[in-house]
């Protein structure tokens, strides 16, 4: 009896599929792991950044290829999982949780990284990294915080929400809460730590504060949203200016937010089914005045320019900024609340409709019925939005619609903000250029779609040497500001080198050979009366499976691969290259994006891409093999 593994039959093929031609430049240098390569990035302070497939990260001198450091601080991210409750792919966890730091002013930051991730149950880990020795500079473990074990895993204990770097100071702060059992009443501690960098010393540390959310900067000086204590410090120093305790003991804060202008902080202390919502100065810490609310749920809290507004499961509520007295309650505000200033508070309800709230009474200016109402953005003057057929509309602040009916256009598959008051829209094959200000709109580029090579459409659209530069994977073109074509240039994207798809002709021949075979069996086994059997099902699924592992191999024959990336002037466009006389295989071309000029070009060999590059140094980090990285001068 034979078994034939759809699996197998897969894998013969693809490494076949891998075996192309060798690279046609010399390497400067190469560097093999132990485990595969998932994910790499280059950064400016000129290390590589390789992340392998358990989940180790190391630190390469992207000039000679010297391996600087490894570590497994991201070992723990592979408990995260995506959206959908599945796992996700190793290469997404090092591109999600992982922040480099940058810093115009300041290019020495680069040499750090930010890495934060949680499970959002049982896993949490936080650290600085200094890229170019590995160390951690900063870490819940390092800053000596309480060790507490989760399902057997020890680890240390730090607030999620309320650690990280704050980029206007140029600093990271590190805080944690917790409760000790082994002092007598289990009493609540804190701690606080503030990392400096590029110095990565720690210039002071606080047992009298913490925060549970990211804190506040307000000029020099950090807010700091505790559970039961909300602080005013000096960043530099950790010297409290004032702090701001819950009214009772039993009591949490939920909600803060600040004035426009900073000086007036609003808290909402929530206590079983009541809560508290206050005013603060935030220059001396004095209350201003106390509001009891009687509310089931925490609401969400927003302090806009006529008063502090509070929207819970079912109200709307808005309090005076001087008073905190209630001035009306709107009922069924489930959707979104935006602040208009002197227009007003747009609101929307059960995605049915529309409302501009007068600020002094909370009764509706006017009231449009939408279906499937969403706020897309606010423009000059007034709301644009989305509705259930997917069009996208603008009605003024008075209520009249500027784009109604025949005069609205399809939700844009791609838009790009030029300016204040002006955007582009891709929409249906056409380019639009619309003024935000007036509403009005006009094709600037018609049927842009039919000129896009390769059955592609436009990806991207950015402002480049004066003129619009649209492009997708394997198209560039650049227009000027009057939709004239200033240039357009195309690379047709590789396939399989023939060798590979004979690979996978023969293979997929093969398959169809053994998907009849399974077939045939299936009917041997059946019943006298063509019934079936144990057998006759096994083998019927098998030639299924065999049926579906043929046809993948077929339109895997007919691929092409795309794995363009575009960084500051340049864009790597994957292609097929060849010079001298040489088979052409798939390679990089190195695209100047104002001119489209052809800059260089560098043979991969039949291999789906996974690289990097330098845009200043002109290096190229390849993928080369599973657990082998190139670099490549460009």
């Amino acid at each position: 009896m034979k078994h034939y593994s759809l699996k197998y039959g897969i894998l013969v093929a693809c490494i076949l599929c891998i075996m192309g031609n060798a690279q046609a430049q010399d390497a400067l240098w190469q560097l093999d792991f132990e485990k595969e390569i998932v994910w790499n990035k280059v950064t400016d302070s000129g290390i590589l950044l390789v992340g392998t497939s358990d989940m180790g990260l190391h630190g390469i001198d992207s000039r000679d290829g010297n391996k600087l450091w490894s570590n497994n601080i991201m070992k723990g991210a592979k408990a995260v999982k995506g959206a959908d409750g599945k796992k996700q792919d190793p290469s997404a966890l090092f591109e999600q949780f992982i922040y480099v730091i940058e810093d115009e002013e300041y290019p020495e930051m680069g040499d750090f990284i930010e890495i934060k991730y949680t499970d959002n149950a049982a896993f949490k880990n936080y650290a600085i990294v200094n890229i170019q020795t590995g160390e951690e500079v900063m870490s819940p473990r390092k800053a000596e915080m309480p060790i507490t074990k989760w399902f057997g895993k020890e680890m240390p204990t730090f607030n999620y929400n309320g650690t990280g770097y704050i980029p206007e100071l140029r600093m990271v702060v590190i805080s944690a809460t917790w409760q000790d059992y082994m002092q007598k009443g289990a009493p609540w501690m804190q701690m606080t730590k503030m990392v400096e960098l590029p110095s990565a010393k720690v210039i002071w540390e606080s047992d009298a504060v913490s925060s549970e959310n990211f804190p506040f900067v307000v000029g020099s000086d950090i807010i700091m949203p505790g559970k039961t204590k909300i602080a005013r410090m000096d960043a530099k120093t950790g010297k409290i200016k004032w702090d701001y305790n819950t009214s009772l003991k039993n009591q949490t804060f939920e909600k803060f937010d600040l004035s426009l202008d900073l000086s007036t902080g609003y808290f909402f202390e929530k206590k079983k089914n009541s809560g508290t919502l206050s005013a603060v100065d935030m220059e001396s810490g004095n209350k201003f005045w106390e509001q009891e609310l009687k509310l089931k749920n925490v609401p969400s809290l927003t302090a806009m320019s006529y008063g502090v507004v509070t929207k819970d499961d079912t109200n709307l509520r808005l309090y005076d900024l001087k008073s905190g007295t209630e001035k009306w309650k709107v009922k069924k505000v489930d959707g979104t609340v935006i602040d208009l200033g002197d227009h007003g508070i747009a609101i929307t309800q059960k995605a049915k409709r529309l409302l501009l709230l007068d600020p002094n009474t909370g009764e509706a200016k006017w009231d449009e019925k939408i279906s499937g109402i969403n706020i897309d953005r606010i423009v000059g003057n007034g709301i644009m939005y989305t509705d259930a057929k997917g069009r996208l509309g603008v009605i003024q602040y008075d209520g009249e619609k500027i784009w109604s009916k025949k005069g609205m256009l399809d939700v844009p598959s791609l838009r790009y903000q030029v300016e204040l008051g002006r955007e582009l829209m891709y929409i249906d094959g056409d380019l639009y250029e619309v003024d935000l200000f007036s509403g009005d709109y006009s094709v600037l580029v018609g049927k842009l779609d039919k000129q896009f090579e390769g059955d592609e459409v436009p990806s991207s659209i950015e402002l480049v040497d004066g003129g619009y530069l649209v492009s997708s994977s394997q198209n560039l073109f650049m227009f000027e500001t009057d939709g004239s074509i200033r240039w357009k240039k195309y690379w047709e994207a590789p396939g399989m080198s023939m060798a590979a798809k004979i690979a996978l002709r023969v293979g997929q021949a093969a398959m169809i050979a053994m998907a009849a075979s399974s077939a045939a069996a299936s009917s041997q086994h059946r019943t006298a009366y063509g019934g079936e059997t144990y057998y006759s099902k096994m083998y019927a699924q098998q030639a299924e499976d065999l049926a579906k592992g043929a046809s993948m191999l077929g339109d895997e024959a007919k691929k092409l691969f795309t794995a363009s990336k575009s960084k500051g002037d340049i864009k790597m466009i994957l292609s097929r290259v060849g010079a001298g006389g040489q088979a052409k295989s798939s390679g990089l071309v190195k695209v100047d994006k104002a001119t489209g000029e052809e800059l260089g070009t560098l043979q991969l060999g039949d291999k789906e891409p996974i690289y990097d590059f330098d845009p200043i140094s002109g290096q190229v980090f390849f993928k080369a093999d599973k657990k082998q990285i190139i670099s490549y001068a460009l």
